[in-house]
C-alpha cells in the first residue's frame, strides 16, 4: 500500500467515525419536548407565591439532572450548549427568545395586571425551546459530520 493509499483510507475511518458519532449523539425524541416543558414552567409560574416557585423552580432542577443523565446514557456523551460551532448560534438565540418572553410575560402580569400572561408565554417558550431543541441537535450532529471538535 502507497503512502496516498493509506492517507486515504485512514480519512475515510476519520469520516465513517465522525458519521458514527453523529448518529449517536441523536437524543431521545422525548428528549426536546421535556426540555421545552421545563423551561416552559419556570415561565409559567411567575407571579406565583414564592412556596409555588420555590417548588416548581425545585422540581425543573431535578428534571434537569434527570434529562443531563438520560442523554448521557443514551448518547454516552454530554457537550455543552454553548460550544462553538453551528450550535452556539442556535443556543445563544434560544436562550434571547426565552429570555424575551420572560421578560415580556412578567411586565404584562406586574405592568398590565394580566396574569394569563405567564401561562401564555411560557407555553410559547416551551414550543420554541422544543423546535430548538431539534434544531440544536440537527446543527451538532451537521458539525460532527464536518468533522468538527466536540
Amino acid at each position: 500500500m502507497t503512502r496516498d493509499q493509506d492517507t486515504l483510507r485512514m480519512l475515510a475511518e476519520v469520516e465513517a467515525a465522525n458519521a458514527d458519532l453523529a448518529e449517536r449523539a441523536k437524543a431521545p425524541v422525548w428528549y426536546h419536548p421535556a426540555l421545552g416543558l421545563l423551561i416552559g414552567a419556570l415561565i409559567a409560574v411567575q407571579g406565583q407565591p414564592t412556596p409555588i416557585l420555590a417548588a416548581v423552580y425545585a422540581a425543573c432542577i431535578a428534571g434537569m439532572v434527570v434529562l443531563v443523565r438520560a442523554y448521557k446514557r443514551h448518547t454516552g456523551l454530554w457537550i455543552g450548549g454553548y460550544r462553538a460551532g453551528r450550535t452556539r448560534w442556535v443556543a445563544l438565540g434560544l436562550a434571547t427568545l426565552t429570555m424575551i418572553g420572560g421578560v415580556i410575560a412578567v411586565w404584562l402580569l406586574r405592568e398590565r395586571g394580566l396574569t394569563a400572561a405567564p401561562l401564555i408565554f411560557g407555553a410559547i417558550v416551551a414550543v420554541i425551546v422544543t423546535i430548538g431543541g431539534f434544531v440544536w441537535e440537527a446543527a451538532f450532529r451537521a458539525d460532527l459530520r464536518d468533522g468538527r471538535p466536540l
